[in-house]
């Protein structure tokens, strides 16, 4: 009683059913209640698989290997919109939601700014995060999710983080914007309450450096994700330890920025999602250990100086030895892999060949 409608995200008839009995106008989820709700039904996304299936079909015909992070969204025609029940719907329903995904298309192809992402777009259509701003030109997390979701292009992709290295990287780790807010913050822009370079201020978060190392591990920049882990690992500070201040063996929220006096020094000890981030950063990305349904790929990103590993590994309760060799110092790019004396094709460790214990060689 008393709304004026029901949105929901559940693959149920619950909702749907009791807003048609309390003609509460509804927005379902992943397919039309129309037939059950044609009074309050007005429109529900769903998810189209055609484009995915298209995509493995040409990958298979191709003879190239399918991408398990291949993220579908409106512009892969992956995101769509059932038909607006006009019975139930405003007047000129349609016509508003055509015009919004004209615009949307235009905002996110927008958002591309010579070398680098944006941070976003006020509703006044305020730019936050363009190059030319004088203050909090570059933003962090825009540049490496743009990699991690694949979105955008190779070419962009490598733009952008190259402009995180250049303008955010610090010897302490990648600050999460930059310049920091004095005098131009915009209303709301609340991380101006910070002294410059703390906090959301320009300072260094420690959660994003894990995004930025797996970043740059998928485009293949081993020296660098390598560079961005040491940067960031509390380890390395071990004899320096006056000036970072905290906890040698933890992470922290936040370190300072390099406009601070005190850049370098950490704060919030334990409060911080940073072990999990650099985690997946380490394992998918520069050792680059990828479980997928039918077995495991092993790609690392890796220092030039790197050239032999080994590394340990239970997976799907069977024991892995792997020996990676790399004699031309690469930092990306597999040539063979060895499975229990045996090449196989590809990159992709099939579970069914997997025994209680096995010696696996990757060359690089």
């Amino acid at each position: 009683n008393g709304c004026d409608l029901i949105s929901q995200h559940a693959d149920s008839m619950g909702a749907p059913s009791i807003c048609e009995e309390r003609e509460v106008p509804n927005v379902s989820y992943n397919g039309s209640t129309v037939a059950s709700c044609p009074k309050t039904f007005i429109v529900s996304s769903k998810i189209d698989w055609a484009p995915y299936f298209v995509y493995i079909c040409n990958q298979v015909q191709d003879g190239k290997e399918i991408d398990v992070d291949w993220t579908g969204t409106i512009a892969t025609g992956s995101v769509v919109l059932t038909e607006v029940n006009e019975q139930a719907a405003a007047a000129n329903t349609q016509t508003k939601i055509d015009e919004i995904k004209a615009k949307l298309d235009t905002i996110l192809s927008a958002c591309w700014n010579e070398d680098r992402w944006i941070r976003g777009y006020k509703e006044d259509g305020t730019i936050i995060g363009q190059r030319t701003d004088p203050e909090a030109s570059m933003w962090l997390n825009p540049q490496s999710w743009s990699v991690i979701s694949d979105f955008g292009t190779k070419e962009q992709q490598e733009k952008a983080m190259d402009s995180v290295y250049r303008e955010l990287n610090t010897p302490y780790g990648a600050m999460v914007m930059y310049p920091p807010y004095v005098n131009h913050g915009f209303q709301g822009a609340l991380m101006q309450c910070f002294n410059k370079c703390t906090k959301e201020n320009a300072g260094i978060f420690s959660q994003p450096q894990g995004w930025l190392i797996l970043a740059e591990s998928k485009l293949g920049h081993g020296n660098r994700a390598y560079q961005y882990w040491t940067e960031a690992a509390p380890a390395t500070y071990n004899d320096n330890a006056e000036h970072r201040v905290l906890e040698p063996y933890v992470y922290g929220q936040f370190v300072e920025g390099k406009d601070s006096p005190f850049a370098g020094r950490a704060h919030v000890h334990w409060l911080t999602g940073t072990a999990s981030t650099v985690m997946v950063g380490t394992t998918e990305g520069i050792l680059g250990l990828n479980p997928e349904t039918k077995g495991l790929v092993i790609d690392p990103s890796i220092p030039s100086e790197w050239k032999e590993y080994t590394m340990e590994k239970t997976f799907r309760g069977k024991k892995l030895h792997v020996t990676v060799k790399n004699p031309n110092g690469s930092e990306h790019g597999v040539k063979s892999v060895t499975v229990n004396g045996e090449k196989i094709e590809g990159k992709l460790i099939l579970d069914s060949i997997l025994k209680a214990e096995n010696d696996i060689v990757i060359e690089m």
